[in-house]
């Protein structure tokens, strides 16, 4: 291999690196509901909804929301088509349908929910067993724009797996908004009181290695940057030192 080729090589693998490094997985959000809607990383707070003129309760380690009551996002930025989310929470009631997010601003009945204890996207597929009455669990929902493949993660293992080829799974309504625990207006009836510890939003698709690693520590911890981090130094400086060469390369065969 000539000089010229070994530092295309270098080139191309650096860029590579880099390409991979600004594709990772960010954490933009980060609600942890301890006496505050608002976002530990300053972004948009997530708005109290309600039913009945009841909104719901912060307390200092949650919120608590009432029956078709939850919470909403709107205004967040992250891509609205591939996206991590992380969310603990519990249910006071999991018999039939009981909606966990909603995608479409409540205009459809179609979204994610608890069907009788086990993790289902409506109307497509029914996952594994996950929720008890009164129990926190915690889950990690995925979407990937490249592949449309939706995935939930719980207790460090894949429980639900959908090609969302419809983009069923996309905020792709205005202000991309996101509603939890709320359901839509077409069935309005499938929700449940319960209790949500915390939700976090990330711009990007956490790997089965990362929703794993989420489960028991935090995201930096993981690997998994938070909104506004830069890729590392060294790769970008891999990048510079191996285009300096190749054009250095160039000039000498000039």
């Amino acid at each position: 291999m000539t000089r010229f080729n070994r530092l295309f090589a270098a080139a191309s693998l650096a860029l590579g690196l880099a390409s991979s490094a600004l594709a990772a997985p960010v954490l933009m959000h980060d609600y942890t509901l301890n006496g505050t809607l608002a976002d530990a990383l300053g972004g948009p707070s997530l708005v109290a909804i309600n039913a009945g003129g009841t909104d719901g309760t912060i307390g200092a380690t949650g919120f608590s929301f009432p029956k078709n009551s939850g919470l909403q996002l709107t205004n967040g930025s992250f891509n609205a088509a591939n996206y991590s989310i992380e969310m603990a929470f519990s249910f006071d009631e999991i018999g039939s349908w009981r909606r966990i997010i909603d995608f479409k601003e409540r205009s459809t009945d179609t979204g994610l929910y608890n069907l009788s204890g086990a993790i289902a996207f409506y109307p497509y597929t029914t996952g594994s067993g996950l929720f008890a009455p009164g129990q926190m669990v915690n889950i990690i929902i995925t979407r990937d724009d490249a592949t449309d493949m939706f995935n939930v993660y719980a207790n460090g293992a894949s429980v639900l797996s959908l090609l969302d080829t419809a983009g069923d799974a996309v905020f792709s309504t205005a202000n991309e908004t996101v509603n939890f625990f709320r359901d839509d207006l077409p069935v309005p009836n499938e929700a449940s009181a319960g209790f949500v510890d915390r939700i976090r939003f990330f711009d990007g698709v956490l790997s089965a290695t990362e929703a794993r690693c989420l489960q028991t520590a935090d995201p930096a911890a993981c690997g998994v940057a938070s909104g506004g981090t830069v890729p590392e130094p060294a790769s970008l400086g891999l990048v510079g030192l191996a285009l300096l060469g190749l054009g250095a390369a160039r000039r000498r065969r000039a």
